[in-house]
């Protein structure tokens, strides 16, 4: 029996992030091949320093941590299955049946926008403008930072507030065991399918030093997630720094017959018409004509449609209101990622440049168009213009 190779992983306490736990749970599922030691740092910036200086083989962080320290001399080795990146509304009630005027507390401007799409009724306020509102301010900006979001818990739990909004690794690190609302990607829930969450969230990197051998890395890699990743980063980086933090962007490896019974079941004919050939059924009886759900059941692929695994990449933002949006989305195979990637890229980017755009007005006139048609138009969508309520200017 082959000597199990050793590997020290260095990680930190929980950052609300999910990671640590994430870590833990692989490598208990493949220490029977590896022999692990998991070492906690006191924080992130030691946990970097000690890889870099050779105090350890490999370091679990977040795709976010990636971006925002200093790894220079360092490289991602694995990224871990990744885990569910959509944010999530801490309620007792679900956000279609909250109250008129119900205060939800967001401290994210995408996710804002995107509650004030749903419910324009809500009062969204930030952490800072509630901790103001109930005149508890100084006490709210003395915590740290990881304790606020239980402080903002207890406070929905003495009817302070009907709700906050939090990504899924800070609600896993709430003390008490409180109700929760996916704000995300459900197929199933039409109303709430425009959550496209911000980018990068879920993702748990393996990284080393550069030149590490990666036969020594354990088989933890998730494919799809690594893939999700460098797309997801690299439509990240694309994009201005002004529309970063309000700029939705998710990308996924999906199965091909999850894709087609999802566009069966929201009737997407576009979908259905571009992989199926209705006319080619299986089992089809001659002279019996396939109509509805049972057509799309017995068609069988176009020909030349592969039936690998697909890339979905969606990106989308919104004005302050929640009123306008702007989305892209593109379904690709693997090997065309690249070229989807571009081609989502390019979309999103003419379609924001049109919506943004103003219209003069036309000399030449058509006849039977109504009486404005020619007028001079506004932009349509103005993603930078602020307006505040009165219950957030106070």
């Amino acid at each position: 029996m082959s000597e199990r190779v050793r590997l020290e992983v260095l990680t930190t306490a929980s950052r609300n992030d999910g990671v640590r736990l994430q870590i833990e749970r692989s490598i208990e599922k493949n220490r029977k091949d590896f022999d692990f030691k998991l070492s906690q740092l006191p924080h992130i910036e030691s946990a970097i320093a000690a890889l870099k200086n050779g105090n350890g083989d490999l370091m679990a962080m977040s795709a976010l941590d990636w971006r925002e320290f200093d790894v220079e001399g360092l490289s991602i080795v694995s990224v871990l299955p990744r885990r569910e990146p959509t944010w999530v509304l801490v309620s007792d009630d679900k956000p279609e049946y909250l109250h008129q005027a119900a205060i939800i507390v967001c401290d994210h401007e995408l996710l804002r926008r995107q509650m004030r799409r749903l419910r324009s009724d809500l009062t969204i306020l930030t952490s800072e403008q509630f901790a103001k509102r109930i005149r508890k301010l100084d006490a709210f900006l003395n915590l740290e930072e990881q304790e606020r979001i239980h402080w903002i818990e207890e406070c929905r739990q003495d009817g302070l507030l009907e709700g906050f909004v939090v990504s899924r690794g800070e609600h896993s690190a709430l003390k008490y065991k409180s109700r929760r609302h996916t704000l995300g990607l459900q197929r199933e829930n039409p109303e709430r399918t425009h959550f496209v969450p911000p980018p990068l969230y879920g993702f748990t990197l393996l990284v080393s030093r550069n030149g590490f051998p990666a036969a020594d890395v354990p088989p933890m890699t998730d494919s799809g997630a690594y893939l999700s990743h460098r797309i997801e980063g690299a439509l990240l980086d694309s994009l201005p720094e002004n529309l970063r933090s309000i700029t939705g962007i998710h990308v996924e490896q999906r199965k091909f017959k999850t894709i087609l019974k999802e566009a069966q079941r929201s009737d997407d004919d576009f979908t259905n018409d571009s992989f199926l050939d209705s006319n080619r059924a299986q089992g089809k009886v001659s002279g019996k004509k396939l109509t509805g759900a049972e057509k799309w059941e017995r068609s069988v692929p176009r020909k030349g449609i592969s039936t690998s695994p697909r890339l979905e990449m969606k990106i989308e933002t919104l004005n302050y209101l929640g009123t306008i949006s702007a989305s892209a989305e593109r379904i690709c195979t693997i090997e065309e990622s690249h070229m989807g990637m571009v081609n989502v890229l390019k979309e999103f980017e003419v379609l924001l440049e049109t919506m943004q755009s103003e219209h003069e007005e036309m000399i030449r006139t058509f006849p039977g168009l109504p009486e404005g048609y020619n007028h001079a138009k506004a932009a349509m969508l103005d993603l930078h213009s602020v307006q505040f309520s009165s219950e957030e200017e106070e």
